[in-house]
């Protein structure tokens, strides 16, 4: 995965360049306002910058200087939003089907994501026949998720896909985003939260005011250490102020525990 895109939005200027693995998570990392959800909707077509390139393998999907700009439908990209915005007058199997059936047998390097091996890493089996008013806020994510998977995307694009989930659905929403590792398909994951880049990361873009200040990987770019902290629930910590989601953990609330930060 290959981006550049300059663009202005009234007094905001966007000026950004990285690049990602053709597989794992890549976490565009930042404060609210620095231009992240505007890269992402760059890179998916749903807006046009003022100059950008944008590449998936082998594929230019937007190429300004050479006119090239494929549309959003065309582009064979998954979408995941902070809200799950699944069809509600269908089932969970319905909406899971819905995009599957009308996708490419593959993917364009031959990937192919089957619907039962979704069904099973998202632990959704037991949904499939209600409808999405009868899920909780987590189970209508993991089904958006797997909607999304069910495409055949080249690229899989996550946008706070935990940020209206209080937070023991948050962090168990991450444990199942974490497990979408073994498709092998390339992702990127927009945060403001650095539990999330620790927990998710393969590579970390960091964008301030519009600009990329930093590239790696989350282990070099983000200072490490044992912290203790309580245990409020199972897989979550709080440390200070903030809850951070540790997924497998099992320890009695109230209990101390240290973890990596």
């Amino acid at each position: 995965m290959r981006v550049s895109a300059r663009h202005r939005l009234g007094e905001f200027r966007l000026d950004v360049a990285f690049t990602g693995p053709k597989d794992g998570i890549t976490m565009l990392f930042g404060p609210s306002g620095a231009g992240k959800s505007v890269t992402l909707a760059i890179v998916a077509g749903l807006v046009r910058a003022d100059a950008a390139m944008v590449a998936v393998g082998d594929h230019v999907l937007t190429d300004t200087a050479t006119r090239i700009a494929v549309p959003a439908e065309r582009r064979r990209i998954g979408i995941v939003h902070q809200d799950a915005r699944l069809f509600p007058h269908l089932s969970v199997d319905r909406n899971l089907t819905y995009g599957w059936r009308r996708a490419p047998k593959a993917a364009s390097d031959g990937r192919r994501i089957e619907r039962d091996a979704v069904i099973e890493v998202l632990a959704i089996g037991h949904l499939l026949d209600r409808r999405p008013l009868d899920l909780s806020g987590g189970e209508r994510q993991r089904v958006a998720i797997g909607r999304a998977l069910l495409s055949q995307p080249d690229l899989l694009l996550l946008d706070e896909p935990v940020s209206a989930l209080d937070e023991a659905r948050r962090g168990e929403v991450l444990g199942f985003i974490a497990a979408l590792k073994r498709f092998g398909l390339p992702m990127l994951y927009v945060t403001h939260r650095e539990d999330e880049v620790r927990l998710l990361g393969d590579h970390l873009v960091r964008i301030e005011a519009g600009r990329v200040v930093a590239e790696g990987t989350p282990a070099a770019l983000l200072p490490s250490g044992l912290v203790t902290g309580e245990a409020v629930a199972p897989g979550l910590v709080r440390i200070g102020g903030e809850t951070i989601a540790v997924p497998g953990l099992d320890a009695p609330v109230g209990a101390a525990v240290r973890v990596s930060w």
